[in-house]
């Protein structure tokens, strides 16, 4: 059985917002504070789906750089 319910547009300062009621949040199995993208189908309806991070070179390199900081100082001192 399908389900509907109606949700209003507000504004927020100069954004138009809707909200997330608990129980779509939960049948959706989305997080409080997750990132979400809308996808925008071509028979004009939109599906909100959980945002794909995108990670970039230098989060992977400061990450190494954190993690092997002190073994690469110590060889420096060798």
């Amino acid at each position: 059985m399908k389900k509907t319910k109606n949700y209003k547009i507000k504004r927020s300062g100069n954004s138009e917002i809707t909200t997330l009621p608990a129980e779509v949040k939960e049948y959706i199995g989305f997080q409080t504070s997750e990132s979400i993208s809308d996808v925008f189908e071509r028979d004009e309806s939109v599906k909100m789906i959980k945002a794909v991070e995108e990670v970039s070179i230098d989060s992977i390199v400061d990450s190494v750089m954190d993690q092997y900081d002190k073994a690469l100082k110590d060889l420096i001192d060798l």
